[in-house]
């Protein structure tokens, strides 16, 4: 193999690359919001289609109210407000997750 030949299959290499590259990155923009949030996992879309005892707070006994927060940007987000058992100093946990099969 001479020189010219190899440089001609590297110029070729090159440029397949880029081109998948381009795909791969075309490909990760488009799908990107159903990549970060699913829309079911394991089938399970809503939180009444969760197993028994991870539909609602209430089955595990705690107290808890269901919050609607509506955005600036028109998005309403929906959660759990779990109330302590007792009145005690604690820390609140503020826990944001993938939003596909429970709160």
């Amino acid at each position: 193999m001479d020189f010219s030949s190899l440089l001609n299959f590297l110029n070729q290499i090159f440029w397949l690359s880029l081109v998948l590259f381009i795909i791969f990155t075309v490909y990760l923009y488009f799908n990107q919001e159903n990549l970060l949030f699913p829309t079911s996992i394991n089938g399970m879309k809503y939180p009444e289609d969760n197993p028994d005892p991870y539909k609602s707070p209430l089955q595990l006994g705690l107290r808890y109210k269901e919050v609607k927060v509506k955005t600036n940007d028109n998005f309403t987000l929906y959660g759990w407000l779990v109330y302590l058992e007792e009145n005690k100093k604690n820390r609140t946990l503020l826990y944001f997750h993938e939003n596909a099969g429970s709160k």
